[in-house]
């Protein structure tokens, strides 16, 4: 749902001006489409990873949310990634895999832009970095 306010100058045809609160949404957007807008990024990390075991979200963040119509919306997320014990070529589900243990685990820490329509996945483009973490800097999952 889009909701007019105030702005310096229109933004849309419709409204005068648009409500801009950096930090404060202003779409009203289902917490199924963020799981799906990061599942789909995961899954786009893991079909372009050299790596030979599955990745799986650790920590995430939604940074972002672009409006361009009614139905559809862009999300930018923030997330960070570590190898699981599932083989990547198991076309596992990698939420369900456990985490690889060690004291240098490798891990990505990602950005992703996801474009959403009637609440389906339309595009992702996702961007990550290598890093290393200690398992005890690691071990929070959410």
């Amino acid at each position: 749902v889009l909701r007019c306010g105030l702005s310096p100058r229109p933004v849309r045809p419709d409204c005068r001006r648009v409500l801009v609160c950096p930090g404060f949404p202003v779409y009203d957007y289902e917490p199924a489409s963020l799981r799906e807008a990061l599942r789909a990024s995961v899954a786009k990390v893991n079909s372009q990873s050299l790596s030979p075991y599955l990745l799986r979200a650790f920590g995430s963040s939604l940074r972002r949310v672009n409006a361009l119509d009614e139905d559809t919306v862009i999300m930018n997320l923030e997330f960070s990634l570590r190898e699981t014990t599932c083989r990547a070529d198991s076309g596992g589900d990698p939420s369900t895999c456990a985490f690889q243990r060690g004291y240098y685990v490798p891990t990505l820490t990602c950005r992703s832009t996801v474009q959403m329509s009637a609440e389906q996945v339309q595009g992702v483009w996702a961007r990550c970095h290598w890093s290393s973490m200690s398992d005890s800097d690691s071990s929070e999952e959410v």
